[in-house]
């Protein structure tokens, strides 16, 4: 079922936590040669101009700019189901949203409104970086970088609103939750903590400022100053097998954590592994004896299960911005409907000014002096910028108004 109608010219097709585990969601992530050829394929095909995949912990999803976003939503859903592989027909059940429901789900996705922890505020620079992606990757569009810009507006005033919280608060401080539920308010033991990216630092600095706890961290990458302090991948399999519990938030490709690296654990010294990569990083299948993996699935279930309700005023709050944000991004795209009207009104303007009006004066003037002549001309000049600044502002206007009448319209 496709959400919307063609009024904007947005698509978007994806799955998140609510309606995809992880592992079917992994299935659909597209690497950097894919989104290429998806994209000029797209075009090629007239199905779409601008393409981005947004890619989180908690969702995957695919945004487009399109002449008919409810044709390219079908087609987009029918190709990630396809992606997914064998079977996926009969469990993965993406979402598709056209128009302004698309419009509106970004904007709600900007500020953290469909995250698992509401609210959060990492999202909104995961969003950021997917749009940036495709403009480096020369695949973006108008409608997708003006759609990036205004997100980027409402995610600054809904922070200013309190609509966001704190860089805390994010699936790495959900890590952190179950950790404490399952190790207590003040774990001891050994901790161990697998990446230090983006996500592993913010990890990182709940355990030390929080918990009050210094993990054994282990990377990929250790530069010679940070080697007193920061593990080589090499010694993984050495500190999990001493560690009672490992946070794994690496961005590999593929599994990091094998079964064959672990040794079977008593009852008395279990090993906790909390896995919040995608693609999940911890191998699931014949762990040792002792040793229990969870991923981003059980973390979704255990903040369901302990989450508390959300501030009502907060939720009212970040409904009026993404209304509003609706409405500038239907500004924004009516004013593309207005572009060859401007275009030839900025030519005009320039070839009077620079050209027409130097000529007049030089050409019907000539007898008066020239410091008159100047100032004739610059005068002219003025009254032709004042009338085609008048030209801009009724056509901005008009877009603005034609948006907010489009968004709200009178009753019958």
């Amino acid at each position: 079922m496709i959400l919307g109608d063609n009024s904007l010219p947005l698509a978007v097709v994806g799955c998140d936590f609510r309606v995809a585990s992880s592992e079917w969601r992994a299935r659909i992530i597209l690497d950097d040669q894919e989104v290429r050829r998806m994209s000029c394929d797209l075009k090629r095909n007239r199905v779409a101009d601008g393409f981005a995949d947004l890619n989180t912990c908690n969702r995957n999803e695919w945004i487009v700019s399109c002449e008919d976003p409810r044709w390219a939503a079908e087609l987009l859903k029918s190709q990630m189901i396809r992606r997914a592989g064998p079977g996926a027909e009969d469990w993965l059940a993406p979402y598709a949203y056209a128009g302004e429901m698309a419009a509106r789900h970004v904007f709600r996705v900007a500020i953290g409104q469909e995250s698992l922890v509401v609210g959060e505020r990492q999202i909104a620079g995961q969003l950021y970086h997917s749009l940036e992606l495709a403009r480096e990757r020369g695949v973006s569009s108008r409608a997708l970088n003006g759609l990036g810009s205004i997100a980027g507006r409402l995610v600054r005033i809904a922070f200013r609103r309190g609509c966001i919280e704190s860089a805390a608060v994010g699936v790495h401080s959900l890590a952190i939750r179950y950790l404490k539920h399952r190790l207590g308010e003040k774990p001891r033991g050994l901790i161990a903590l697998l990446g230090l990216g983006r996500i592993g630092r913010r990890v990182l600095g709940v355990m030390t400022e929080a918990l009050e706890i210094e993990p054994i961290c282990i990377n990929r990458t250790v530069r010679i100053y940070q080697q007193h302090r920061i593990r080589p991948l090499d010694e993984m399999p050495a500190v999990l097998n001493e560690a009672d519990a490992a946070i794994v938030c690496t961005g590999a490709s593929n599994t990091l954590v094998r079964a064959e690296q672990l040794k079977p654990r008593s009852v008395d010294h279990p090993l906790l592994l909390i896995d919040i990569g995608i693609p999940p990083q911890v191998e699931r299948r014949d762990l040792p004896t002792g040793i229990e993996a969870v991923g981003l699935d059980e973390l979704v279930e255990f903040h369901r299960s302990t989450m508390e309700n959300p501030q009502t005023d907060k939720i009212d709050e970040a409904a009026k911005l993404v209304d509003r944000a609706l409405v500038e991004y239907r500004a924004f795209c009516n004013e593309q409907a207005f572009s060859d009207i401007l275009d030839t009104v900025h030519h005009h303007h320039r070839q009077l000014v620079g050209e027409e009006i130097p000529r007049l004066v030089a050409r019907r003037f000539d007898y008066l002096p020239a410091e008159t002549r100047v100032r004739l001309e610059e005068d002219i000049k003025n009254i032709v910028l004042e009338y085609t600044n008048e030209v801009f502002r009724t056509i901005k206007e008009t877009s603005l108004r034609d948006a907010e009448e489009d968004a709200c319209p009178e009753e019958s």
